[in-house]
């Protein structure tokens, strides 16, 4: 990354600074704090929350780009960081609502351990936690609240065209490209580009930056896809298989159904009963649509790489 040492956040006055292991260490302290101490009400869902929050790619994306070359980060970024955190968080949430997800991440989701309202309104807590950290950074620059809200109506806007588009076999690769565009890459986008400018980067740099994030956001969700296909499982995946039992288009089949017009009909039978997926997965990766699949994700690294290059 640029060095930023020199350099005071556009309209904003950083309040220090903070080593990068260290500011990952805060993030997480800060996340579980939030969740943790939420009120009475959503406690007992927060508290189960607290033991899911994952990896922290998103906030380590934010952190990395609010980084200068001293490895010292800005320390609004950890707030920042935190409160993407949360929105991915809730997302979560509504998304094992949306699917009936009984487990996420090898424990029970919030919606198959305290039911869907308790799951609905929890994920809206999240939201507004969210906000709430992100208003405290930004107060008296409602510009840079607004680069915030609008990456997150993207992400919103995303989810709702994945749901419109359940099931749709003739979706194609476009079609699918323009829904992670929005419920993946554009969280990633948002986390590169507001750590750049929490740093002190100008309008032109944290959008390279942004753009990175992005690239990175679509790589991850295509690789996501194609390991959902894969023959085996490990802790760091979802549950094999979910995504077309639950009506998911996504590569490997797009691409099988280009190369196999046959497995159209099979393919819709999986939809209202399931009892011939074993025999889909199989076809579609003989058909080489898997293969396809990682062949696109080796492009979207490739372009990583060069946007990289040119931060």
């Amino acid at each position: 990354m640029t060095d930023h040492k020199s350099r005071q956040p556009e309209g904003h006055s950083p309040s220090g600074r903070i080593g990068w292991e260290g500011a990952l260490d805060a993030v997480r302290t800060e996340l579980h704090d939030c969740l943790l101490g939420a009120e009475e009400p959503v406690a007992d869902v927060a508290r189960h929350l607290a033991a899911q929050t994952g990896k922290g790619l998103r906030a380590s994306l934010l952190l990395a780009a609010a980084s200068g070359s001293d490895g010292q980060v800005a320390a609004d970024a950890v707030p920042a960081a935190a409160a993407l955190e949360l929105l991915h968080l809730a997302t979560l949430v509504h998304d094992d609502v949306i699917d009936d997800a009984p487990m996420r991440r090898g424990q029970p989701s919030v919606q198959g351990r305290f039911g869907r309202k308790a799951a609905v309104l929890g994920g809206d807590y999240l939201f507004c936690r969210c906000f709430s950290l992100i208003a405290n950074i930004l107060s008296g620059y409602p510009e840079r609240f607004t680069d915030f809200s609008n990456g997150m109506t993207r992400v919103c806007l995303g989810e709702i065209e994945q749901l419109r588009q359940n099931r749709n076999l003739d979706l194609g690769l476009r079609g699918y490209l323009r829904i992670i565009s929005g419920k993946t890459a554009a969280l990633f986008a948002l986390a590169s580009y507001a750590g750049a400018i929490l740093a002190g980067e100008p309008e032109s740099s944290a959008r390279q930056h942004g753009r990175f994030g992005f690239l990175f956001g679509m790589l991850f969700q295509v690789m996501d896809d194609c390991l959902d296909y894969e023959d085996d499982e490990s802790d760091a995946r979802k549950t094999v298989r979910h995504d077309l039992a639950e009506g998911v288009v996504t590569p490997p089949l797009l691409y099988a159904l280009a190369r196999e017009p046959r497995l159209r009909k099979l393919a819709s039978t999986v939809f209202s009963d399931p009892a011939d997926l074993r025999e889909v997965l199989g076809d579609v990766v003989a058909a080489g649509g898997l293969r396809d699949s990682w062949s696109l994700a080796e492009r979207y690294y490739r372009k990583a790489l060069r946007q990289l290059d040119r931060i």
